[in-house]
């Protein structure tokens, strides 16, 4: 528990919305947002008509990153990562190895394809190097 208490408030808030902000634009039209609609057999037209909710999957986005960045913070707290490298390795660690691992197995079963697994397992992977980075220096 002093790992989750000796965290710092601000610096959470602001890798949680730096991090949906990256989410933002990975899934934009300059990188993977063509790709993910025809995996997820939408169009342009379909997501817009699915936006109509968007404010309440947003906003449940952004508390969802916040607890996956409070998580890693602790864990990095517990563990006394300290340096961007060794930041930037748990997170990978914890991206690649928790995260994509279990995404790989839901895909398994949802039968998705491996691009579509690709694209996002491969958002969350960067955004936990990039927490585990930032996090290491300020917690």
């Amino acid at each position: 528990m002093h790992a989750l208490t000796s965290l710092s408030p601000i610096a959470i808030l602001v890798v949680s919305v730096l991090c949906f902000f990256i989410g933002g634009l990975w899934y934009s039209p300059l990188l993977f947002v063509k790709a993910w609609l025809e995996e997820m057999k939408m169009t342009p037209e379909s997501m817009k008509e699915k936006s109509k909710g968007m404010f309440k999957t947003m906003g449940t986005a952004l508390l969802l990153t916040l607890v996956s960045t409070v998580t890693l913070a602790t864990l990095m707290a517990a563990l006394h990562v300290s340096s961007v490298l060794r930041g930037a390795e748990l997170g990978l660690f914890a991206g690649a190895g928790l995260v994509a691992s279990r995404e790989a197995v839901n895909a398994l079963f949802e039968g998705r394809r491996f691009r579509h697994f690709m694209i996002v397992a491969g958002h969350d992977i960067v955004l936990f190097v990039i927490q585990g980075s930032i996090l290491a220096v300020w917690r």
